[in-house]
């Protein structure tokens, strides 16, 4: 069963991931303006998993929830540094985790398989190739 492992910036937060292989994570790009902020970036990457592949193995993460459109939204981070360790929806708050890629120790073990909310795509930042595309999340 691979192992991949990841913290925060500061190291006070540590988590490992197994997964039954690699395909079992769905690493995708979602362009939409609340992800852009939450990520301080042209977009979020994320990984999502089933929740109980997911452990943290050193630290707390603190939690912010938020509206989201009318859903609440999860989102973790170190309390000492600030990094976005993970995020969840309520409709997927006891399956899954969508991991945040950049806190991987190894962020290329999980390559993006698809683009969401593409119609928010930054101008200037191209199509990733040979990945699904939506241009809204329910299309």
């Amino acid at each position: 069963m691979p192992a991949y492992t990841g913290g925060c910036f500061c190291g006070e937060i540590r988590y490992e991931l197994n997964l039954n292989s690699p395909d079992e994570a769905r690493t995708s790009l979602c362009h939409c303006s609340n992800c852009k902020r939450f990520f301080g970036s042209a977009f979020g990457l994320t990984a999502k998993v089933p929740k109980d592949r997911f452990r943290l193995t050193k630290g707390k993460t603190k939690e912010h929830i938020s509206d989201n459109g009318g859903s609440l939204l999860y989102r973790e981070f170190c309390a000492t540094c600030g990094s976005g360790i993970l995020e969840y929806g309520e409709q997927a708050k006891e399956q899954s985790r969508y991991i945040a890629v950049g806190t991987l120790d190894d962020p290329g073990a999980l390559p993006p398989k698809g683009e969401f909310f593409c119609k928010y795509r930054e101008k200037w930042l191209p199509e990733i190739p040979n990945v699904l595309h939506k241009t809204e999340i329910n299309e």
